[in-house]
């Protein structure tokens, strides 16, 4: 055998008494089989085997076993972002003629999905108010296959009433979809309340660092996984076993950063309830949050991301007071080591609930800076809108003063 080929075919070293507290970075795409036999029969283990790179590898099933252990389910499946998990999930169990239900307040992409891309395929999407609970059986008809729930909502942050809608939709025969970013495992289990599927952008709070597009889909349901495990296959999706990787490191420092994260935001959000600068301030762990009840009944903590809208004299000069922020940073998502705020224009149709009276919205992220630093920066970027209003308050003052001397 030539030089050439037995590098080629060179085996691993043995890992016999080696011991990592991280998980092993395996990459593939081919994985090869000892005889034709076992390449022919290679499907039989597709579920909970390995069979292609794209399909699952020693890490990316490491992670799916984690987030299945974090949600006390059995089965799990990671997807490349969260936008596509709920995608495939959507897919798998929808076809022409169906009926979607999607709350109002849900991720846009969500919303867009259903209302344009599955629209062009036959289904129906109906919006609702996030705040139906068991009104939503009046909804579902003998079409309805699935209803999504998103509680809180990432922009206006209702609380849904997840084991009312749950028992109506179960009562249907249809399945309940959850995403759950907003919490993660750690703060709700909507599997505990009733949902036959979560999905949680791991992109968001488990990655950490803003360096990480992943999704997972987490159910108890043997038949459900398998159905979205071969729809995965049909539409190519899988995960890099450096992404998962980096999950998984992710995971471990999860717990700290999100208490952190949620105590600096309940100290901001009461904080900026105070302020006159701001109209209401969206945070499900305030008392007078309308979700207050409901959050406090099923939940075990908050997370580090909600809203604020600015008083009706301000709202015009949102984004003076975004750019005029120096510690927090201008950017989408959430669940980052540092803060991040996001310019938001709440989705409305006519005129359901999920929407803060048309107003436009601040989305803070609240990071691992010391909750003093970003107080500081909040009130510098109010105390310049309300040095300006004083100032222009001033100005017409003395403009009538002026005009009234004049008219004498």
């Amino acid at each position: 055998m030539k030089r050439e080929t037995r590098l080629l075919r060179a085996q691993p070293a043995g890992d016999e008494g080696f011991a990592s507290l991280s998980v092993p970075v395996t990459r593939a795409s081919t994985i090869v089989f000892p005889t034709s036999d076992a390449f022919e029969r290679r499907y039989e283990q597709f579920y909970d085997g390995y069979t292609y790179g794209l399909y699952g590898t020693p890490t990316s099933r490491t992670l799916e076993a984690r987030m299945a252990e974090l949600y006390a389910a059995e089965y799990s499946l990671c997807m490349p972002s969260g936008q596509s998990a709920t995608v495939l999930a959507l897919t798998a169990l929808l076809k022409a003629g169906d009926r979607v239900l999607v709350t109002a307040a849900a991720y846009g992409s969500t919303r867009t999905f259903c209302t344009e891309m599955l629209a062009r395929f036959g289904v129906e999407t109906v919006l609702y108010d996030p705040a139906i609970g068991t009104d939503i059986g009046a909804l579902i008809n003998e079409r309805t296959r699935l209803v999504v729930i998103e509680s809180p909502g990432s922009n206006t942050m209702e609380i849904q009433d997840i084991p009312a809608i749950a028992q109506a939709v179960r009562t249907a025969g249809a399945c309940v979809l959850a995403d759950n970013t907003w919490a993660s495992a750690l703060n709700c289990n909507p599997l505990d309340l009733g949902a036959d599927i979560v999905m949680e952008a791991l992109s968001k709070h488990v990655g950490g660092h803003a360096d990480l597009l992943l999704g997972a889909l987490v159910t108890r349901d043997e038949a459900l996984f398998r159905r979205m495990k071969d729809v995965s296959r049909m539409m190519g999706l899988g995960v890099s076993a450096d992404d998962a990787s980096l999950a998984l490191r992710g995971l471990q420092t999860m717990p700290l950063r999100m208490e952190r994260e949620g105590a600096s935001a309940l100290t901001l959000a009461r904080w900026l309830a105070s302020r006159p600068e701001i109209e209401r301030v969206l945070h499900p762990a305030l008392p007078n949050d309308p979700g207050h009840r409901l959050w406090r009944r099923d939940f075990q903590g908050a997370s580090g991301l909600f809203s604020i809208a600015l008083a009706v004299p301000f709202q015009e000069r949102m984004a003076e007071f975004v750019d005029a922020l120096r510690v927090f940073r201008i950017g989408a998502s959430w669940g980052s080591a540092q803060s991040i705020v996001t310019p938001q224009t709440p989705h409305r149709v006519g005129d359901e609930a999920g929407a803060t009276a048309g107003n436009k919205l601040i989305r803070f992220s609240i990071g691992l800076e010391p909750v003093e630093d970003l107080q500081a920066d909040i009130e510098a970027a109010l105390s310049l809108l309300g040095a300006d209003a004083a100032q222009t308050t001033r100005a017409r003052a003395l403009d009538k003063r002026e005009l009234q001397q004049e008219e004498r």
